[in-house]
């Protein structure tokens, strides 16, 4: 999304609007020719789906910082032992699956040993912040006594129990985010493979097409509104939702069944499969019924869902990041991506022994270097006692976390992109951690050049002990004598700059002015320096010239400025210019022949200045709208080169 430049462009775009600027004089030279300046991770802009707007920032950042949380699929499934999908996979039929929960047997689904409290303790022993429970699967059992007529629940017979009231109670006792999981498909309804009753698409039990089904779709859709609406409504705050499978029948994509759930903010009045009034939920501010993610932000506000619903969703899960395989390729950048994988041989208990520490490992390194966040997954057992082989694992990964979490908690993948099976980094303030993979070998390694920051310390984050390093004329630090033997499976090295290792933002919280400002709607120039993309500056009227200005409190020398706009795919030209006094201009950089549409734009130069003023000048008719102005103080790169 960022303006993409070679290293050439580069410098020879900061050359001309330095000659340019008559804002004078121009930055000192750094202690050494810095040939690749740092990078900035292109930013997260939020955005809008069906009505609802993705969370900004500031709400996802528990789970950017969390990077590890504890997944738990439990159901009646874990009865025969033969994974969540063995309703399906076996074509059991919904009375004889009931067996497993009513019938006693060696099979039966008992909880005889749930304590949530202890699937509590052993995420914090993982080292995990937040947990996720199935409150639902797709077989249909709610682990709560639900008040749809034909929910099939554990408040009734045999279990009379409330599963979810219990976990959340203990999750948030000890001190962790709260997430549920939630599946709207359910096997138990033939509507589900035949919702026009005209239909059936191929299905495990034989149903064939009757007309009667698309009623049975519509009493499904009814019980996962109930359903959805008891959850967010029941528990006090919920963290996350984890939806899985939008889709009817298993078919095409969840996009494709949107339709028919209606997951965003409003419902059509018109639509075929109606929700009943004592389902539903109507927007206050409308009277409208509410959709899915409609009544879901109505009552948890602060809560972030996957994409699995049909909606956009607040972070990415599937199907690119679900499963064992090893995340590769560049660091993610522009959106919140979590890693989900399961310690046992299937997500639902089966009795398989867990994978070995090294393969979890791996997973976890590659998502980490990567910017993304991991949900690993245990599979309790029928009485809710989870496998010795998965305890002992997780326990295993908490004591590495005990070791590198320094290296993990609160930071971001980056600065550069890692070399798939080799290395990657993190990043947090002023410290960059070099994670050495199985594939690297050796005791030595050489950094990308550090820009025009210094190197303070190279420690062993293991042992916390000095490593011996160089850094040569081009800024690349060269470390020997690390120790690859202690924890083979990810080697970390810390390094430890004179200033933070991504360039900052300097105007953030500055005074802020602009010709003209929407304040019946609150986009006041203050917005576009607040630190968010989710709020905006915006002039009152599309005339052309307006601008806005930020006084950075006293003159800084300057290397440029990137702009967040608040549309993608539209053409804002402008110029950004310097002042001293706020009354005589120079100009940084012209774009006002630009045909860009990106959203998110960068402009490169040498320059000293108090002010910098953003004009839009057309084209006409362009209402100016700037989510986030920033200005930077050091060199910096757009490009999240690797290591060479």
């Amino acid at each position: 999304m960022t303006e993409h430049m070679t290293r050439r462009r580069v410098l020879a775009g900061m050359a001309a609007m330095t000659a340019a600027a008559s804002v004078t004089p121009t930055l000192a030279t750094p202690a050494f020719a810095a040939t690749q300046p740092l990078p900035l991770l292109p930013p997260r802009v939020p955005q809008g789906d069906m009505g609802i707007e993705q969370q900004p920032d500031e709400k996802i950042q528990w789970m950017q910082d969390a990077k590890l949380g504890m997944f738990i699929h439990w159901g009646v499934y874990a009865g025969p032992a033969k994974g969540e999908w063995h309703m399906e996979n076996d074509a059991i039929t919904p009375d004889n699956y009931k067996k497993y929960l009513t019938d006693a047997s060696d099979t039966q689904f008992t909880a005889s040993a749930y304590n949530p409290a202890d699937w509590a303790q052993l995420a914090k022993d993982m080292g995990a912040a937040y947990s996720v429970l199935t409150t639902r699967h797709h077989d249909g059992l709610a682990l709560w006594p639900t008040g749809h007529p034909n929910a099939w629940h554990s408040g009734q017979e045999p279990l009379k129990r409330d599963f979810i009231d219990e976990y959340v109670k203990a999750v948030r006792n000890a001190g962790l985010k709260v997430g549920l999981y939630y599946s709207p498909i359910n096997w138990r309804y033939p509507g589900y493979y035949d919702w026009n009753g005209t239909g059936a698409v191929e299905n495990a039990w034989g149903y064939t097409t009757d007309p009667a089904h698309k009623e049975n779709a519509r009493v499904m859709k009814n019980e996962v509104y109930q359903s959805v609406r008891e959850l967010v409504t029941k528990y006090g705050k919920i963290d996350d939702i984890w939806w899985d499978g939008g889709w009817l029948g298993q078919q095409g994509t969840d996009r494709d069944s949107a339709f028919f759930w209606e997951p965003g903010k409003l419902r059509d009045t018109s639509n075929d499969w109606k929700v009943d009034a004592a389902y539903s939920e109507t927007d206050p501010a409308t009277g409208r019924p509410l959709g899915l993610m409609g009544m879901v932000r109505k009552h948890q506000p602060d809560i972030i869902v996957n994409t699995r619903s049909s909606w956009m969703g607040d972070y990415t899960s599937y199907p690119r990041d679900e499963g064992p395989g090893v995340p590769s390729g560049a660091v993610r950048t522009t959106e919140l991506s979590e890693k989900a994988f399961t310690l046992g041989g299937s997500w639902g208990y089966s009795g398989d022994e867990a994978m070995d520490f090294g393969q979890a490992v791996n997973i976890l390194v590659n998502c980490w270097v990567r910017n993304m966040t991991c949900l690993v997954n245990v599979g309790p057992d029928r009485t809710g006692k989870v496998p010795d082989s998965q305890v002992a694992l997780a326990r295993k990964i908490g004591s590495f976390m005990d070791t590198y979490g320094k290296a993990v908690y609160g930071t971001r993948g980056g600065p550069w992109n890692p070399e798939d099976g080799k290395y990657g980094f993190t990043h947090k303030e002023n410290t960059f951690y070099i994670h050495l993979l199985p594939g690297y070998s050796g005791t030595e390694f050489i950094t990308p050049s550090t820009g025009d920051a210094k190197v303070k310390r190279v420690f062993d984050v293991a042992s916390g002990g000095d490593l011996r390093f160089s850094v040569d004329g081009d800024g690349q630090v060269k470390i020997t004598g690390i120790d690859r033997g202690r924890t083979p499976e990810d080697s970390v090295v810390g390094v430890e700059l004179d200033r933070s290792v991504q360039p900052a933002n300097i105007a953030v919280g500055a005074k802020a002015t602009a010709s003209s400002e929407e304040i019946n709607h609150g986009n006041t120039a203050a917005k576009a320096v607040d630190g968010s993309t989710a709020t905006r500056w915006a002039a009152a009227n599309g005339s052309s010239g307006q601008w806005l200005t930020v006084d950075l409190g006293a003159p800084k020398s300057l290397t440029g400025t990137r702009i967040v706009w608040e549309l993608d795919k539209k053409n804002y030209r402008y110029k950004i210019e310097g002042s001293h006094d706020n009354a005589n201009w120079s100009t940084l950089a012209d774009l006002t022949g630009t045909d860009s549409t990106r959203q998110v734009q960068t402009a490169q130069f040498k320059a000293q200045a108090r002010y910098v003023r953003v004009t839009v000048t057309g084209p006409s008719g362009t209402w100016a709208s700037i989510r986030s102005l920033e200005v930077y103080d050091r060199p910096f790169s757009t490009s999240l080169a690797a290591a060479p």
